[in-house]
């Protein structure tokens, strides 16, 4: 039956109700039997989702004759056998010269529930491992263009099949590539006055990327850049605890300490922040507190008298100022006397 809608390749899409209702059977008969197919190897399923996530119909591939394993020991036609051994229907007679009786007008029994015998004798030689790697590639291919195309703006009306035909022609790094440039190259064509975006399979199959400017280096970062939890970030958010919230009489910790509350939610992300001058002028007043010692602890309590936000999860250290809780005079003094000095806190 799925013979009868494939294409010169052995493809079609057929939807497994609709093929219930050819075959006249219910549609678990038609699943348990392609995946027999499957499971034997004369039949590819392609499994595709609609964009609400509901299933659609399958794409499948019929596979035709095996490779042959040696092809120069295929006979001509009218080509004479060197032996008698060679004909494949020779008569040889019945067991023990028992006469057989002759066939019975009743039909033949109907096939068991187990899975037909298989007699294709390359499911078990090197042909069969290299149809396994085959059909692992092609899955690594689908599994590509599932995460990728979504993503471009003609996804909805694009020939699923088109484009990944187009995939399976390029290498690895052409598709990492390809992905990689796809929003530069969307981008571009909109700044260049296109109001209608190629299909992603001629985007593919021009290699469209290739034509697109090198990408740009990304900007290093500034040097008033400071990493969450080290000595300059820390002298920043002591500086800041020190002079109180923003808003004392707000209870919540966002409205409380806005400016806190930002660089927290940075941090559990590995963000930093860029302070001014003034804070990586104290990084030498900083000394590192490792997680879950006496000192940490010290520190902890010292932040819940206070009133005091605590830090998110520093990993394994965070530096505060030298000399514990004990010595936070000293290092509210050098703030304040930096802070006289001039300088910005924060940059943006």
């Amino acid at each position: 039956m799925l013979g009868r809608h494939t294409d010169d390749l052995g493809w079609c899409r057929r939807s497994q109700v609709k093929m219930s209702d050819e075959m006249g059977c219910a549609r678990s008969t038609v699943f348990e039997a392609v995946e027999r197919l499957v499971k034997a190897g004369y039949l590819e399923k392609h499994e595709q989702e609609e964009i609400s996530g509901r299933d659609s119909a399958h794409w499948y591939r019929v596979i035709l004759d095996p490779v042959h394993p040696n092809l120069a020991l295929v006979k001509e036609a009218d080509e004479q056998a060197d032996s008698t051994a060679e004909i494949p229907c020779r008569p040889v007679g019945t067991p023990a010269g028992i006469s057989a009786p002759p066939a019975g007008p009743e039909p033949a029994p109907p096939a068991g529930p187990g899975p037909a015998p298989i007699n294709d004798t390359s499911l078990t030689t090197p042909v069969n491992v290299e149809r396994e790697r085959a059909r692992e590639f092609e899955k690594q291919i689908e599994r590509w263009l599932k995460k990728t195309h979504p993503a471009w703006p003609s996804y909805i009306s694009d020939s699923g099949p088109k484009a990944l035909a187009e995939a399976r022609k390029l290498t690895d790094e052409e598709r990492d590539a390809a992905a990689d440039r796809m929003a530069d190259y969307v981008a571009s064509a909109k700044v260049g006055g296109r109001t209608v975006i190629c299909t992603f399979a001629v985007y593919l199959s021009e290699k469209r990327w290739e034509k697109l400017p090198a990408k740009a280096q990304a900007a290093a970062r500034a040097d008033d850049y400071a990493p969450p939890f080290g000595p300059v970030w820390m002298a920043w958010v002591m500086g800041h605890v020190l002079k109180g919230p923003s808003n004392p009489e707000a209870t919540a910790f966002a409205e409380r300490w806005p400016q806190l509350f930002f660089l927290f939610a940075n941090a559990r992300q590995g963000r930093g922040h860029r302070f001014g001058e003034r804070f990586h002028a104290l990084k030498s007043r900083m000394v590192a507190v490792p997680v879950d010692t006496s000192q940490w602890d010290d520190w902890k309590a010292h932040f819940q008298q206070q009133g005091w936000p605590w830090l998110p999860d520093p990993g394994r250290v965070a530096y505060f100022p030298a000399g514990g809780p004990a010595g936070l005079a000293e290092f509210e003094q050098a703030v304040r006397g930096n802070n006289d000095a001039g300088g910005r806190e924060a940059a943006e």
